[in-house]
C-alpha cells in the first residue's frame, strides 16, 4: 500500500514541542496508582517500634503480649533479622558501598531507628501490638552535634563500616575525610591582593515529596517475592534488598511505579524495604508498609554542613587561591555521606579557573536521623559558599560581580570534576556567557548600585546573582567505575503502528519518560501520541541504575534512541522489502516510510507492521543498553529581586530570570517545571527550612508540615521568566543535556546576595530567617 506524502522538512517534529505529560489527566483526576493504592487479598499492615532514645543498647525485648493480641501474625526483633550489615546506596557497586545499616539493630543509634516490626490484620491492630512490646535499653551517652561528635573520647557511633568486604574498624566519629587539590593553594594566597574567609552553615534540608515512602512485598508460592515501593531506581533496590537478606537476585522482582516526588529521598534503599520483605517471608502473606509524615521526614534529609571557604584574588579580579574545608553531618548511618562530600569537593573545584585549589571534606558520624541524597548531591552546600565570596570580591575589588564570573568561569574545553575526585570529563558545549549577560539585561542588572544605596528605608529591594552548574549523569572514559553508569531501553513496533517504549527508569514526576516518547517518536518518524511508555518490572526490563544526576535525557534518553534506531533500521529493511527499494533510500516520516526523492512511493508503518505479521517477518524490536562514557555539564543562572522589611526581618522574593543551558531543550513543559521546582526548593534552603534536632535529647523538633515550613504555589513568585541559551550538545540525543540538578543549585545563592544587596551584609548562615536578618542588622 502506498501513499503521497508531504515534502520533507528538516524541522523537528516532536524535540522541542510543548507535549503535556501523557499522564497528566490520570495524576489530575486522582486515577493514577501509586504504591499507596495498592491492594492485595489478605495483605497485612506493618507498623515499626521506634528508639526513644538517640544511643541505646537493646537489654531485652519482650513480644509475648503483642503476640497474644487477635490479629497480629508476624513479629521480627533484631534476633529475627539478618545479623550482616548492609549498604544503600544505587548508584554505588556493591565492592564500594560502605555497609552499617543491619534490617533490624541491636544498638539504636538515632531517635526513630528500628527496635520491632509488627505486620497484622489492620494497621491498628499492629499499632496497638507495637505498644504493647516491652523493650529494656540501657541508654548510652550519644554524639549529637558533629563538632562535639570527633572531640577527644566522645561517644562512638559506629565502631566498624565496612567498604564492600574490607571491614575498617573506627577510632572516632569520622566516617572518611576527603581530600582533593590541584597546584600550591599556599603560593596561591601569597599572589592574592585580597583575600576573603567566612564560614558558612547550610541547614538539614527535608526533601519534602507529598507522596509519603511506602513499600509492598507480595511472597509468590514459589519462594519469589513481588515488590512495589516508591523508589528511584528498580534495579537498584532489587541488588540491596537482596544483600540485604542474604537471598539471590532472582527471588526479587521489582515493579515499576511512578512516584510522587522524590528529590534524592528514595535514591537510597531505606531500612522499610528489607522490613518489610521479612515479615513477608515470615508471615507468608503479602504486607504493606506506609510510613507516617513523621516517619517520613525522619527517615531521609539533605545533610547538613559547617563549611570554611578562604578565596585569594588579584587586582585585575583573577581568582588566583580558593581553600574549603567542610564538616558533612551523615547522622547515624553513612548512607550517600561519603558521595556527597566526594561530589561537593568536585563541584567546588569546578566553578571557576582556579590553578590552586584545595578540599577537605570530613564526614561526620552523629546520633542523629540520617541523611541522604538531595536534589543537587553536594552543590548547593558548596554554591552558596563560592557564589557569596564572589559577590563580596567584586565589591571590594570594584568589579562588577557578573563581570567577575565572565572573567574567571570555566568553559568549553576546560576539565572538571564531573561526581567527585574520581570521575573527570571536558566541557563540550557552554553557554554560560549568553546566560550570564542576558540574564543581567532582563533583571535590569544595572538598578543593583541603586538599591545599594537606599539609606535607613523600612523596605529595601535588592537584586543578586548565582550561576551553577552540574553533570549529566555520571559517565566517564574508564571502564571500572565506582559509580554505576549504563542503561537499557526496549523500542517495539505494534501491529497498529504504534510504538512501545520499556525502560527501568523512574519518573519522579517530572515527566522524564514523556520526554524519552518524544525522542523515539522522532527517530521513527510518528507523532508521539503514538508512543507507549510501559510499565515493567525488573523481570522484564534492561537495567537501569537509578533517576539521579540529571542523567534522565542524556543517559537513558540517549539509549532509547539508540534502540529506536535500530527498530528504524528494521523498518527501513522491511520497507524496502515492499516498496522494492534499498533500505538506504528510505526514511520515516508522519507514520510511514517513503522512498528518498521518489514522491508517492510510501508504504505506513502501521502496513509494515501488518506485513510482518503476516509473512512472518518477526516482530520489529530492538534493545540498546550502553555504559555512558561522558557526562555534560548543563549551566544555569538566577538573578532574583527582594524585598526585606528591615523593622520584622522579612523576606520577599519579588521577581526572578532563570536562565539554562540545557543544550537542545526536548520539552520546553518539562523543563520550565524543573526550573520552578528547584527554584522553589532553593528559595525554601534559603529562607526558612531547617530540620532541628534537640542537642540534649536528640529528638526531631519539626517533623510534619505543621512545624516544618515550606514554600507553597501561594508564597511562588509570580514575576518569574524562564530563557535558554542557544547551545546544542553532540554527545547528547539531539543535542540534549540535563537540567535537574542544576535547577536546584544556584537559587540559595541568588538570595543570599540579593539580600547583601539589600541590606549591606553578608549573611553566612541558611535559612535567612527573620532573626538572623535582624541581627545581622544589629537589631536583636
Amino acid at each position: 500500500m502506498t501513499e503521497t506524502l508531504p515534502a520533507r522538512s528538516d524541522e523537528y517534529r516532536n524535540i522541542g514541542r510543548r507535549v503535556p505529560k501523557f499522564d497528566a489527566v490520570r495524576k489530575a483526576t486522582g486515577q493514577m496508582t501509586f504504591v499507596g493504592d495498592i491492594r492485595i487479598p489478605r495483605m497485612l499492615e506493618v507498623k515499626i517500634l521506634r528508639s526513644p532514645h538517640p544511643h541505646a543498647r537493646i537489654r531485652r525485648i519482650d513480644t509475648a503480649k503483642a503476640r497474644e493480641i487477635p490479629g497480629v501474625q508476624a513479629i521480627i526483633t533484631h534476633e529475627d533479622a539478618p545479623a550482616h550489615p548492609y549498604g544503600r546506596e544505587f548508584a554505588l557497586p556493591p565492592e564500594y558501598m560502605p555497609r552499617d545499616n543491619f534490617v533490624i539493630p541491636e544498638k539504636a543509634r538515632y531517635v526513630g531507628d528500628v527496635v520491632a516490626a509488627v505486620a497484622a490484620t489492620t494497621a491498628e491492630i499492629a499499632a496497638r501490638a507495637i505498644a504493647a512490646i516491652e523493650v529494656d535499653y540501657e541508654k548510652l551517652p550519644a554524639a549529637l552535634d558533629p563538632f562535639k561528635a570527633i572531640e577527644p573520647g566522645a561517644p562512638q557511633v559506629h565502631d566498624t563500616v565496612y567498604w564492600g568486604d574490607e571491614r575498617d574498624d573506627l577510632t572516632g566519629n569520622i566516617l572518611r575525610t576527603i581530600r582533593m587539590g590541584v597546584g600550591d593553594v599556599e603560593a596561591g594566597f601569597a599572589e592574592a591582593d585580597v583575600i576573603v574567609e567566612n564560614t558558612f552553615t547550610v541547614p538539614k534540608q527535608q526533601q519534602s515529596p507529598m507522596e509519603r515512602r511506602c513499600v509492598v512485598v507480595n511472597p509468590r508460592p514459589d519462594g519469589r517475592l513481588d515488590v512495589w515501593a516508591t523508589t528511584q531506581s528498580i534495579h537498584g533496590l532489587r541488588h540491596n534488598l537482596a544483600r540485604a537478606l542474604g537471598i539471590p537476585y532472582g527471588r526479587i522482582n521489582v515493579h515499576q511505579v511512578f512516584l510522587g516526588g522524590a528529590f534524592g529521598a528514595r535514591l537510597d534503599m531505606n531500612v522499610d524495604e528489607p522490613i518489610a520483605a521479612l515479615l513477608a517471608m515470615k508471615s507468608g502473606r503479602p504486607v504493606r508498609l506506609q510510613l507516617t509524615r513523621e516517619e517520613d521526614m525522619m527517615s531521609t534529609s539533605r545533610h547538613p554542613a559547617t563549611v570554611r571557604l578562604k578565596t585569594g584574588a588579584k587586582r585585575d579580579g583573577t581568582i588566583v587561591a580558593h581553600q574549603m574545608e567542610a564538616h558533612v553531618d551523615t547522622g547515624a548511618y553513612a548512607c550517600s555521606g561519603e558521595w556527597v562530600t566526594k561530589c561537593m569537593g568536585g563541584w567546588f573545584m569546578s566553578m571557576y579557573r582556579v590553578p590552586h585549589q584545595d578540599f577537605t571534606g570530613h564526614v561526620i558520624y552523629t546520633n542523629t536521623p540520617p541523611a541522604a541524597g538531595f536534589r543537587g548531591f553536594g552543590n548547593p552546600r558548596a554554591n552558596v559558599p563560592v557564589e557569596s565570596h564572589m559577590d563580596i570580591i567584586a565589591d571590594r575589588l570594584g568589579i562588577d560581580p557578573v563581570e567577575l564570573r565572565l572573567k574567571n568561569y570555566i568553559r568549553e574545553g576546560d576539565a572538571y570534576y564531573a561526581q567527585g575526585p574520581n570521575v573527570v570529563d571536558h566541557i563540550k558545549s557552554c553557554g554560560v556567557e549568553e546566560i550570564l549577560t542576558s540574564g543581567a539585561r532582563r533583571i535590569g542588572w544595572e538598578r543593583r548600585q541603586e538599591f545599594a544605596r537606599q539609606g535607613d528605608k523600612r523596605i529595601r529591594k535588592g537584586i543578586g546573582m548565582g550561576r551553577a552548574f552540574h553533570t549529566s549523569g555520571c559517565g566517564q572514559a574508564n571502564e571500572v567505575s565506582d559509580i554505576l553508569e549504563y542503561t537499557g531501553s526496549i523500542v517495539k513496533i505494534n501491529e497498529d503502528g504504534t510504538a512501545s517504549l520499556t525502560t527501568a527508569l523512574i519518573d519522579m514526576g517530572t515527566g522524564n519518560l514523556m520526554g524519552h516518547a518524544q525522542i523515539v517518536a522522532e527517530v521513527l518518524g510518528m507523532r508521539v501520541e503514538d508512543v507507549i511508555v510501559t510499565t515493567t518490572d525488573t523481570d522484564s526490563s534492561p537495567y537501569d541504575v537509578v533517576t539521579h544526576a540529571s542523567r534522565s535525557t542524556y543517559v537513558s534518553g540517549m539509549v532509547a534512541k539508540l534502540a529506536a534506531e535500530k527498530v528504524r533500521d528494521l523498518l527501513c529493511e522491511m520497507a524496502g522489502r515492499i516498496l522494492e527499494a534499498e533500505a538506504k533510500d528510505i526514511e520515516l516520516c508522519n507514520g510511514h516510510a517513503r522512498v528518498i526523492n521518489e514522491a508517492g512511493k510510501a508504504v505506513s508503518i502501521e502496513e509494515i507492521a501488518r506485513t510482518a505479521q503476516m509473512r512472518q517477518w518477526g516482530t520489529i524490536i530492538a534493545e540498546a543498553s550502553k555504559r555512558a562514557v561522558t557526562t555534560a555539564s548543563h549551566f544555569t543562572c538566577k538573578f532574583v529581586e527582594v524585598s526585606v522589611d528591615t523593622e520584622t526581618g522579612h523576606i520577599t522574593v519579588d521577581r526572578v530570570v532563570a536562565g539554562s543551558d540545557v543544550g537542545q531543550v526536548i520539552n520546553p513543559v518539562l523543563v520550565e517545571g524543573q526550573i520552578h521546582g528547584g527554584a522553589a526548593q532553593a528559595f525554601g534552603y534559603a529562607l526558612l527550612e531547617e530540620i532541628q534536632v534537640d542537642r540534649e535529647t536528640g529528638r526531631t523538633l519539626n517533623p510534619d508540615f505543621l512545624n516544618y515550613k515550606i514554600l507553597t504555589s501561594r508564597d511562588a513568585c509570580r514575576d518569574f521568566e524562564v530563557f535558554f541559551a542557544e547551545t546544542y550538545e553532540d554527545t547528547g540525543p539531539f543535542g540534549a543535556k540535563g537540567i535537574g540538578e542544576s535547577a536546584n543549585n544556584d537559587g540559595a545563592s541568588a538570595i543570599v546576595n540579593a539580600v547583601a544587596n539589600a541590606i549591606g551584609v553578608h549573611l553566612t548562615e541558611l535559612p535567612l530567617t527573620p532573626e538572623r536578618v535582624l541581627r545581622a542588622l544589629g537589631k536583636l
